[in-house]
């Protein structure tokens, strides 16, 4: 959305006319009416910016228009009533265009380092003595929080490690809504699962991509251990309630149930009396048989080829982001020499399946892929990747054999125009790959160590890992016009590496 279309929808949300809001914020009512028809950019003033988001912010008070600028915005945060100066800050960076992205929340949690904190004290909130055959009561925002670490406190001190269930029916960055906090829980929680706790765990279906890489990511430290069994059950929820019921059976049980509009003035029951114990673990699994599960984790080689042919023979629209050049358009003395130097790395198998996904005349195949500098591959710095494969030693890009791919990828661009490459810029410390079959089936794969595949079904995941990447390659500009740019770029760099 540009910058007049984000404003008239603050003006539409909150029924605000242009002298009204020209008197809260100090400018002519002509003004108003120029950003309102959109022959007046973003104000360079940022004070009058600001002025416009705390006029905005004070006047969005109620749920359907959080609801219906959270989505508007791709931003589930707003979606939650938060104290004035902060809502208005966000509006603020919504406006300005600074809001994170979404393309930031998947390069940059992903390798998030988790702070360290201590385990009874965290950001001011204390942890509790959980009581046996007692029942607690915990308010507000606060209780919740402490009723989570309390719980989790509890499982560090007992010698019998079994499963976990874990059920949170809300976005948890609204919940517990501090960084730092949330850091700390997710710290507990990998300690637990070095304990040798597993955990069972159901997702609310996604309201938005923000939300959904928001979550996904925060829990991959977990799903990495292999010990995080996830299930989502498949309907569309609405944000009409906030639910959290956490058990380690027989012991201890945390739960709390409230409208998501009202989730300050609720209340968290923390309880280890065994009834009530058994009714939530009983509840807990009946939900549990109406889900299904969230993705399937593949970690040895076979698995990986099985799942990579499968889902690039699948004949549908593709789009992925790679960690470099595609492997479809490699030449052969650069796989040569990859196979060469990595015999066990399953790599003709994967040019073959590269190659089929590509020839399919008729459907769509966007290539979202770092392209390098002719500095970087002169300098030996940009390695080759197959981004699922066993791959013992590393083979650099030579300029000849970076011109030679390139030459094959403007090759298939002239020769396959449902083929589109989307250069973005190379960053040799990315290790997420991303493969959508358009409708039907995501695959992220994690380079870094420990290496493994995330293989996703369901259809909302699976749409917002497309949106995802078509929002990057719509940013960049991949047809038409942008299409003859792009080609023109890589003749421009193929020219500098031939003379190199």
């Amino acid at each position: 959305m540009t910058f007049n279309d984000k404003f008239k929808f603050l003006m539409d949300i909150t029924n605000t006319n242009n002298t009204t809001l020209a008197g809260a914020v100090g400018i002519d009512n002509s003004a108003v009416s120029l950003y309102r028809s959109g022959k007046r950019k973003c104000p360079r003033n940022k004070e009058v910016l600001r002025r416009m988001s705390d006029y905005f912010a004070a006047s969005i008070k109620l749920s359907y228009q959080r609801k219906a600028l959270a989505l508007a915005s791709d931003y589930s945060r707003f979606n939650h009533s938060r104290p004035l100066p902060e809502y208005s800050d966000m509006l603020y960076q919504w406006l300005a265009d600074e809001l994170p992205q979404t393309n930031t929340l998947v390069e940059g949690i992903l390798n998030e380092n988790i702070s360290s904190s201590g385990t009874n004290n965290i950001m001011g909130i204390k942890a509790i003595d959980v009581i046996p055959n007692a029942t607690s009561i915990l308010y507000k925002s606060e209780g919740k929080k402490q009723a989570v670490i309390s719980f989790i406190n509890h499982l560090l001190t007992l010698e019998e490690h079994g499963t976990v269930y874990v059920w949170i029916d809300d976005d948890v960055y609204s919940i517990f809504d501090n960084k730092e906090i949330l850091n700390s829980i997710q710290e507990l929680l990998l300690r637990l699962i070095d304990y040798g706790y597993t955990i069972c765990q159901i997702s609310p279906s996604p309201v938005n991509t923000t939300q959904f890489f928001e979550e996904f990511f925060y829990w991959v430290p977990a799903y990495i251990t292999g010990r995080v069994k996830s299930y989502y059950y498949p309907r569309m929820r609405d944000n009409l309630f906030s639910k959290i019921s956490i058990i380690y059976p027989p012991h201890v049980a945390v739960y709390s149930d409230c409208l998501s509009t009202v989730s300050d003035n609720s209340f968290t029951v923390m309880t280890t009396e065994p009834a009530v114990v058994s009714i939530k673990e009983n509840e807990f699994k009946t939900f549990l048989s109406y889900c299904r599960p969230t993705m399937n984790i593949y970690e040895s080689a076979e698995e990986v080829s099985e799942c990579f042919q499968r889902i690039l023979n699948t004949h549908v629209n593709h789009i992925q982001k790679g960690l470099n050049l595609p492997p479809a358009a490699m030449p052969e003395e650069l796989i040569t020499e990859f196979l060469n130097n990595n015999p066990d790395s399953l790599g003709v198998n994967l040019r073959t399946s590269y190659q089929l996904s590509t020839v399919f005349d008729d459907l769509r195949n966007v290539d979202i892929c770092p392209l390098a500098t002719a500095e970087e591959v002169i300098a030996g710095h940009v390695p080759v990747i197959f981004p699922v494969v066993r791959q013992q030693t590393a083979v650099y890009y030579t300029p000849h054999s970076y011109a030679k791919h390139l030459q094959n990828i403007i090759r298939i661009m002239d020769t396959h125009p449902d083929y589109f490459f989307v250069p973005i810029q190379y960053d040799p410390d990315d290790n997420v790959c991303i493969i959508v079959n358009e409708g039907s089936e995501a695959m992220l794969i994690r380079t870094a160590l420990p290496s493994m595949v995330f293989d996703f079904n369901h259809p909302q995941i699976v749409q917002n890992f497309q949106e995802y990447l078509y929002k990057i390659a719509n940013e960049i500009g991949y047809s038409d016009i942008n299409r003859k740019k792009i080609r023109a770029q890589l003749k421009e760099l193929i020219n500098v590496l031939e003379k190199a």
